[in-house]
């Protein structure tokens, strides 16, 4: 290895371990208890499902009707009826917009998340008072028919995750400090365990805030655990755009480039602590859109470097020069 380079490495290696010395907080906070974002986000997938949208028949939306009419079996006329006007509210607004993308959208859910499990929602910043008095009403409907599961399903995924983190935690956020170069939240990341999401069965907003399914299948064991470091990897996206436009010098930049060094470095850093992990990129991902000539460039350029090769923003021109147009 070159000398500039052992050097480099060397300054990355100080840097992560101030990184964990500083690191007295839990990496990760879990928040199971609110309930009116997993109310949100269940009226959210089940208008996605009523109206028939594409993702209506992935995992994170497909299971949700079936849920829903399990718990009207059990309920009063009166009560199904104003859980269908609750869906079908949602299928008039809220459900038409993407939970990611949509401002309006993440700024509800922020809103709720921090209404945490509270007896009354009223009218919270950054939730429209129509939609806060739906939820209103829907919310003892809720409490009755599907909280007690929900709630349970996310206090077992994170009584499952808890440990994993407390295991390997330490080393994969010392891995992905040092490579990214870039802080990590002082009093550890939030994540909010809800029932249901979106089709993705997890999340992410600025703010910084992760939300995750407990009911969702795909978000259990090492898979899990990549996605809780996958997902609070996106606090990163503005940097690291910034420095990859300085380096494209107005050439067009991938819009999936900055989730494919996602893609790429969360599964390494879960491959490091668990060797017979198989990243969830290399189960499909890697095959849509143009991921197949960013996966090229990674590995030339950016894979070396996690392994231990050159600088980061070394790896970061080269994936430019070798993917941007």
């Amino acid at each position: 290895m070159r000398r500039r380079e052992l050097l480099a490495w060397g300054a990355l290696s100080v840097f992560s371990r101030h990184v964990l010395r500083a690191q007295a907080a839990p990496i990760v906070n879990f928040f199971v208890d609110g309930i009116w974002l997993n109310l949100h986000h269940f009226l959210y997938v089940l208008g996605r499902a009523q109206a028939n949208f594409p993702d209506s028949k992935r995992d994170g939306v497909n299971e949700a009707p079936a849920d829903q009419e399990r718990g009207l079996a059990g309920l009063d006329p009166a009560a199904v009826s104003t859980w269908r006007d609750a869906v079908t509210f949602y299928v008039g607004g809220l459900s038409k917009a993407d939970a990611v993308s949509s401002r309006d959208l993440v700024t509800v859910a922020g809103a709720l998340a921090r209404a945490g499990d509270a007896a009354t929602l009223g009218t919270p910043a950054g939730v429209p008072a129509d939609v806060a008095t739906m939820l209103t009403r829907a919310a003892p409907i809720y409490r009755k028919a599907w909280w007690p599961a929900h709630h349970d399903a996310n206090r077992r995924w994170a009584a499952e995750m808890r440990p994993m983190v407390d295991r390997y935690g330490a080393e994969i956020l010392a891995f992905l400090t040092k490579v990214y170069q870039l802080p990590w939240p002082a009093a550890g990341y939030p994540v909010q365990v809800s029932g249901y999401t979106n089709w993705a069965g997890a999340y992410s907003t600025t703010g910084p805030l992760l939300m995750i399914a407990s009911l969702d299948k795909g978000n259990g064991g090492q898979d899990g655990l990549e996605i809780v470091f996958h997902e609070s990897m996106h606090q990163w996206d503005e940097p690291v755009l910034a420095k990859l436009r300085d380096f494209a010098a107005g050439k067009r930049l991938s819009p999936n480039l900055t989730h494919a060094l996602i893609w790429m470095t969360a599964g390494e850093a879960i491959r490091r602590v668990l060797p017979d992990h198989v990243p969830i990129a290399e189960r499909g991902i890697w095959e849509r859109a143009d991921y197949p000539k960013l996966k090229l460039g990674l590995e030339a350029a950016w894979l070396p470097y996690l392994k231990g090769q050159g600088t980061r923003d070394e790896a970061l021109e080269q994936v430019v020069r070798l993917t941007a147009r």
